[in-house]
């Protein structure tokens, strides 16, 4: 009984072989060999968990109960492998995690950057899809002779690994050619179980030996002929990444470039001397990037939604990542740890540098702020919407470059802008002026660098009634007009920085601005510290910093007071300055803009679950939520057998009723326990239920009207089902409760065949 016999032992061979090729698409969703653990005890647990239930007849229900059960109880250990009591044991915080992953994870495992790192908990999705994949194909296999029946859950999963992958594929020829072999050959093995051998066995080996011989035929036509077909192949895989929209939206954040005054002195803000974060294993003269800002909408230079090259995901530019980022650039590997002190940094956008390979939080927010971390993997800028606050801490790992202070001489550059959308004509008259005979876009470019540090002046804003007081920040269109109109240049990092970027792009050259801080030898970074540099991609997509000490002049250098007096008539009006909460990075018409700066959180409502406590919804989504869902599928398949019997008893020739209603009374009673032999007459099936019911009478009765001479009447049909209700009442009035339980919810009656 417990034994598995050669069918049992065939058909758990290819569930085991054709659900890992489907857990296979996991390869590319995780770090390194993290899934493989999960996802192979899931499906063996699955396995053994079925034909234990399988062997003690149980209904298709139990083993589904027994691997939740599983999922609950060895998920701790195996996948979220925290919060453990005694290492081994699942705490409450365990099953909660848990829960949320089988409900939510799903989703979050297509908006996280792949390869999703262990800790994030998402390895429980391998392991509840190995469980559920084993049980289910292999319950199938056990429960149903068809040879067709085995193929819907193994490719199901298949589908779904795909769809929850990547643009690379885990593995072309074990997901494509291996899997279709397989499961041709356990149709073709299934199938032979159910007909007759040739010749007391003798074909059969024959029959096996064509069957794999055109298989393998049609194998090797397709991989030779294929690429010669005509009609062409999408380029791209359909996977869900692809078409699912991260929620997140960076126009709502304020673009840092718009408050740069506040770290300049003097200032209201007063952040000028403040140390704003103490920041250790950087280098000095490093580069730490607050937000790298690729998109100039004619306002501000902001964090664009668009995808550059190299993003995993088409079309989605900062994804949610985990502590583990796989990703390398050039320079050495840092650790770097970065802490905010009373009255320093608070923003949304992390302090970064080089090319992030992964971010971890400390501090009591730790939780909060690594489930939200938003990263663009082109332009490195870093993203938490509860933004930073006095207390927290991370460190982030990089690949750190050596910083070049000057200028290189020369440099290959591919020809684009990134501001198209926006007039930026205005500059034409100084880049003329400023590029001189540079023949080069990078000659010119240089060229206007070195005029705005040597020609320039520097201004952050002055004090009460200083000459300075008349340049205003702000990047706007209106802002830069004025700044390159007047006979001198006047600004500081924001004006000179957004300027040179619209003139690069205007010649050329991709340029973009970076808002951040020049690291200190030593001691924490402070205002003074604060910069706004550009970034110009080169011929091989390499984006190269041009630091200040390039484009900037002196910050003692003041611009002159009689330019001030005398060319405000001949420029026009000061543009007012800009409102209390900077723009939003990116602005999206005017209406959006508007909306865009209020951040603040909408009320709570009773029937909102977020508002809810955690014990409430836990009673909610896990325990009312499931019993109602059994309820309801409970009495949908009770009403579903009653309507077809009123269907069958109503339609249809009289004899054929009479026969279905005794095949449906022998389905009746397998639900029940009895096991009335399928190939046999009905008066061999009737004895075999002699014990329980005497059921010899109906089974005669049914030949009486099948093969009786002339044609049984209405009332004699609807007899006969009236019959057979009774006699299914003396069954279930037999059986205790756990069996009429199994019964009502038993679908096999629904398929129930008839025969003459």
């Amino acid at each position: 009984m417990w034994r598995p016999g050669q069918g049992a032992l065939v058909d758990a061979g290819f569930t085991v072989l054709l659900v890992g090729l489907a857990l296979l698409g996991f390869r590319t969703d995780f770090a390194g060999t993290s899934w493989v653990l999960p996802a192979a005890a899931g499906l063996l647990l699955g396995l053994v968990t079925t034909h234990v239930t399988t062997a003690r007849r149980l209904p298709l229900v139990a083993p589904l109960a027994v691997v939740t059960v599983l999922y609950f109880l060895l998920g701790g250990p195996l996948a979220v492998r925290r919060d453990l009591v005694g290492g081994v044991l699942p705490s409450g915080q365990t099953l909660l995690d848990l829960a949320d992953t089988s409900v939510h994870g799903w989703k979050r495992l297509v908006t996280l950057l792949p390869p999703v790192d262990t800790g994030s908990g998402l390895l429980a999705l391998p392991l509840l899809v190995g469980l559920l994949g084993g049980c289910v194909t292999y319950a199938v296999a056990r429960r149903w002779s068809g040879p067709y029946a085995v193929l819907p859950a193994p490719l199901a999963l298949l589908a779904l690994g795909i769809g929850l992958g990547t643009l690379e594929p885990a593995s072309l020829p074990a997901q494509g050619a291996v899997f279709a072999v397989l499961a041709i050959g356990w149709m073709v093995a299934r199938a032979a179980r159910s007909r007759a051998p040739l010749q007391n066995g003798a074909g059969q080996r024959t029959r096996y030996g064509i069957g794999a011989g055109l298989v393998g035929i049609a194998l090797v036509a397709g991989y030779l002929a294929g690429p010669l077909l005509g009609g062409s192949a999408p380029t791209t895989r359909l996977v869900a990444r692809s078409h699912v929209v991260p929620p997140i939206d960076v126009a709502a954040f304020p673009s840092p470039l718009a408050g740069f005054r506040r770290y300049t002195e003097p200032n209201p803000a007063e952040l000028w001397d403040t140390p704003l974060l103490e920041v250790e294993g950087l280098p000095a003269g490093t580069p730490l990037r607050f937000a790298t800002l690729d998109s100039y909408d004619g306002a501000v230079w902001g964090a664009s939604e668009r995808a550059n090259t190299g993003t995993v995901v088409p079309g989605a530019a900062f994804q949610q990542v985990g502590e583990s980022i796989s990703t390398r650039g050039p320079g050495r590997r840092l650790e770097v740890k970065v802490s905010v002190p009373q009255g320093g940094y608070g923003d949304v956008w992390l302090p970064t540098a080089g090319t992030v390979a992964g971010v971890e939080f400390g501090g009591s927010r730790a939780a909060t702020l690594s489930s939200r971390l938003w990263l663009n993997i082109d332009t490195n800028t870093a993203l938490v919407p509860d933004r930073l606050e006095p207390g927290d801490s991370y460190t982030f790992t990089a690949y750190v470059p050596p910083t070049q202070a000057k200028m290189p001489r020369s440099l290959a550059i591919r020809s684009s802008s990134l501001t198209n959308e926006v007039d930026t004509s205005f500059l034409d008259a100084k880049l003329d002026a400023f590029s001189g005979d540079a023949a080069d876009p990078w000659a010119q470019f240089a060229a206007i660098a070195k005029v705005m540090s040597g020609e320039g002046a520097y201004t952050d804003g002055g004090t009460k009634n200083s000459v300075e007081r008349y340049y205003l920040p702000g990047h706007s269109i209106g802002r830069l007009s004025r700044f390159v109109g007047l006979a001198q240049l006047a600004g500081n990092d924001e004006q000179y920085a957004a300027t040179l970027a619209l003139m690069g792009n205007r010649i050329g050259v991709p340029t973009r601005v970076v808002m951040g801080a020049i690291t200190p030898g030593s001691g924490p970074v402070r205002g003074r510290d604060v910069h706004a540099w550009v970034e110009v991609r080169d011929g091989q997509g390499t984006w190269l910093p041009v630091l200040t000490d390039n484009f900037l002049p002196d910050r003692n250098k003041k611009p002159k007071e009689l330019q001030t007096k005398v060319e405000d008539r001949k420029v026009g009006a000061l543009v007012p300055p800009p409102a209390g909460v900077n723009p939003p990075s990116v602005l999206q018409g005017p209406d959006q803009a508007q909306n865009a700066t209020n951040l603040k959180k909408p009320p709570k409502k009773l029937f909102d679950p977020a508002s809810w406590p955690w014990w409430l919804r836990w009673l909610v989504f896990y325990v009312l939520l499931p019993l109602l869902v059994l309820t309801a599928l409970y009495w949908l398949v009770r009403g579903l057998k009653a309507w077809r019997r009123r269907r069958h008893a109503s339609r249809g020739p009289t004899a054929s009723r009479v026969a279905w209603a005794w095949a449906d009374l022998m389905a009746s009673a397998r639900s029940y326990g009895h096991r009335p032999p399928t190939r046999a007459t009905r008066l061999e099936q009737a004895r075999s239920l002699h014990g329980p019911v005497d059921t010899l009478p109906l089974a005669r009765r049914a030949d009486a009207h099948v093969f009786g001479p002339g044609e049984p009447t209405d009332e004699d049909a609807a007899g006969y089902f009236r019959a057979t209700d009774e006699v299914r009442g003396d069954l279930r009035s037999q059986a205790d409760l756990w069996r009429r339980l199994r019964s009502d919810v038993d679908v096999r009656p629904l398929f129930a065949r008839t025969t003459r």
